[in-house]
């Protein structure tokens, strides 16, 4: 008797370990909404997911009705949504959203110009490291408004007299 309640023990105590290890390396779920510039759903849009990591494309899917997304299966780490193009210019990024093995993270991507006026905007313009004029020109305002930040960040009791 104790050698059969022993070994169901063992069986058991095998099943739940197994289990929880299939779990750990189970894909978990990256999910989202893509807006526009007045916050509006943006339908059948294509949204790609990037490794913030390695920088490399992980997924893209297209957007539904109400612009929603889902990427399954994905291995735990960080992402960045970002809406692009057909020609596969970035039109919006999300932030970072990190992922645990077996999680579900949700994240929302806006695209500040979406449309007919991003088609006339990428045909002329001019455009940094391959983004979009809309992405190239947060980026140097961002980087602009850096510069600024540091030239004002000056001792507080320094005078132009000393």
């Amino acid at each position: 008797m104790r050698k059969i309640v022993s070994v169901g023990l063992i069986v058991v105590i095998t099943l739940a370990a197994a289990s929880s290890t299939l779990e750990a390396q189970s894909g978990g779920t990256m999910t989202g909404v893509a807006r526009g510039n007045h916050l509006q759903s943006l339908a059948s849009v294509n949204v790609q997911l990037r490794n913030v990591y390695t920088g490399a494309v992980v997924g893209t899917t297209t957007t539904t009705e109400a612009g929603a997304f889902t990427f399954p299966a994905l291995p735990a780490g960080k992402y960045i949504a970002e809406v692009v193009d057909a020609a596969g210019k970035v039109l919006g990024v999300g932030a970072p959203v990190s992922l645990t093995a077996g999680g579900t993270a949700t994240t929302s991507v806006i695209a500040l110009a979406f449309g007919t006026a991003t088609a006339a905007s990428t045909a002329s313009g001019f455009s940094f490291l391959g983004l979009g004029p809309v992405t190239t020109m947060t980026v140097l305002g961002a980087a602009a408004a850096a510069s600024v930040t540091a030239v004002v960040a000056t001792r507080p009791d320094a005078s132009p007299s000393r």
